[in-house]
């Protein structure tokens, strides 16, 4: 009966996925790939990026696995909009980016993040 679930969820949400992106421009940007509090570095001159799980995506995208976890406070994330600002849609598009990490955690650490998982999907069906 759960896989049943999962595969309805799964299916609505890809209904809905290209509605999250509807009149946005996405530019690439290089992606730390697991940026939390405990996952960063810097020296003299600026960030440093020195995950194996680098790569170029969406700049939103980064910002999911940032606030799952905690460890940044409101300066990093004024700081970050300065730079990089909010377009529209984007809380629905951030828990979607979150739905990915918590499904990944799930896959490797566990039944610990199956409840997340699901929550997520349900909100995005909404």
């Amino acid at each position: 009966m759960f896989l049943y679930f999962l595969i309805f969820f799964v299916f609505s949400l890809q209904l809905k996925i290209p509605q999250l992106f509807a009149g946005i421009e996405i530019v690439p940007s290089l992606l730390h790939g697991d940026l939390w509090g405990g996952n960063v570095a810097e020296i003299d001159s600026g960030p440093v990026i020195f995950d194996p799980a680098s790569f170029y995506g969406h700049s939103e995208f980064e910002l999911a696995i940032a606030g799952m976890f905690g460890g940044f406070g409101s300066s990093f994330y004024s700081a970050y909009h300065a730079k990089m600002p909010k377009g529209p849609g984007f809380d629905k598009r951030l828990k979607l980016y979150q739905l990915f990490h918590y499904l990944n955690h799930w896959n490797h650490f566990g039944s610990g993040y199956r409840g997340s998982s699901l929550s997520t999907m349900r909100s995005l069906l909404k």
